[in-house]
């Protein structure tokens, strides 16, 4: 079995593995599918009036796929090392350690994701939902 099988610390470990790296991924995804459509210059920041007080290059909306990318897989393959060093010692704990760790990965793609669609949606509409 590989250094970093995915299911090497269980079913649950491998299934949060599994999302980790797919919610790492979709944001990329889904980038490279809207961002040739979108003009050269899109809105980036408005003020408290809704007005656009910064315009950015399109390939600014790669920030937050790339970052998905480097925690998903930074967080993925830090799992796998720290695991194996419990694993030495204690499956037990190579496990417990495996799934909480895979567990905060999750959590932070699935926030990166949430970003990344509120910053498609606010580009892609030219409106600040936010702003009141």
């Amino acid at each position: 079995m590989s250094k970093f099988s995915m299911f090497k610390y269980g079913k649950k470990a491998g299934y949060l593995g599994v999302a980790t790296i797919i919610l790492a991924l979709v944001p990329t995804v889904i980038a490279l599918a809207v961002i040739p459509g979108l003009p050269d210059q899109v809105p980036m920041r408005w003020d408290s009036a809704g007005e656009v007080i910064r315009w950015g290059s399109r390939y600014e909306m790669l920030i937050p796929p790339v970052m998905a990318i480097a925690f998903g897989f930074g967080i993925y393959v830090q799992t796998m090392r720290k695991a194996a060093e419990h694993a030495k010692d204690s499956m037990i704990m190579a496990v417990s350690t495996a799934e909480r760790f895979l567990r905060s990965g999750v959590i932070t793609t699935a926030v990166i994701n949430v970003a990344n669609f509120y910053l498609l949606y606010v580009t892609l509409s030219g409106t600040n939902p936010l702003v009141f």
